[in-house]
């Protein structure tokens, strides 16, 4: 198998999972009676910056599995794959992840020269708390704070830690949506990653730059999802990311302190469970 394939395979496994756990903030909520599979097929589409404050981007399209599962624990739904440690009413505690996707250097203006950065799996412990909820239960608010540690996938090593808290509001009808709004902060370590400008890697418009711990930025992000019926199910996100007073914000690889990401994808699923579809037909 040659190189390109390689890439091909391991772009469309990526975004495969990261549309089933890019929206950490989605409005769905875990089935809580039987655990049952349910499984289908779709087709994701993702536009998203090569890393956070990059001015290039990239667009990917490719064929998705659509997996729901409802454990005593384990979680695999439009919220993300998430296992519960601790699953109160009120107050949970879960391990859930979220993907970065590899960045080829030579690819990118800014970086050119410079080793690529590597597939990003960041997993970790996450807090929720519900804080309120209305009368009819359509509308909820809750805290979430994720604390993650960010692992290379082509070297399988660590890159830092990465804590993004979140507000969020959800509000379910039959479109089931979510706005979500927090600040990041990460370790020395995970800046250096990505905004590191090693001495042997200095030229006249890229000067050598070491990052410090701190602020990150904050991101505000907006999901929404729909049961079409048994059959047909469709979800998207769309994303600001400001990177304004962070603590890597004058690295030369930044720039641009703001931008947009946005994901859809439509599924159909080969195996209906009607706990999860509500009996649409």
């Amino acid at each position: 198998m040659d190189l390109g394939v390689k890439k091909r395979i391991m772009r469309i496994l990526l975004l495969s999972l990261l549309i089933l756990m890019f929206a950490e903030n989605s409005a769905a909520e875990p089935a809580r009676d039987d655990s049952r599979w349910e499984l289908g097929v779709g087709v994701g589409a993702l536009s998203i910056p090569d890393y956070r404050g990059s001015d290039q981007r990239r667009d990917y399209v490719a064929p998705i599995p659509y997996v729901r599962y409802s454990g005593k624990r384990l979680k695999v739904d439009r919220e993300g794959g998430r296992y519960y440690f601790y699953d109160g009413k009120r107050v949970k505690l879960d391990l859930s992840a979220t993907f970065n996707f590899p960045v080829d250097s030579e690819r990118n203006t800014a970086r050119q020269g410079m080793p690529g950065l590597g597939a990003i799996l960041e997993a970790g412990p996450r807090l929720q708390w519900h804080l309120w909820e209305s009368q009819d239960h359509r509308l909820r608010l809750r805290f979430g704070a994720p604390l993650r540690f960010a692992i290379n996938l082509s070297k399988v090593s660590n890159e830092g830690l990465f804590f993004a808290p979140y507000v969020q509001v959800r509000y379910f009808t039959t479109l089931e949506m979510a706005l979500s709004i927090g600040p990041m902060w990460a370790s020395k370590k995970y800046h250096d990653y990505y905004y590191q400008v090693e001495q042997q890697y200095a030229t006249a418009v890229r000067p050598a730059y070491d990052a410090t711990a701190g602020y990150s930025g904050f991101r505000i992000t907006l999901t929404a999802s729909h049961r079409l019926n048994k059959r047909y199910w469709w979800g998207g996100f769309l994303r600001y990311d400001n990177l304004s007073g962070a603590a890597f914000v004058n690295s030369p690889l930044v720039k641009q302190t703001d931008a947009f990401m946005a994901g859809i994808v439509i599924a159909y699923v080969f195996k209906p469970v009607k706990q999860y579809y509500g009996g649409q037909e």
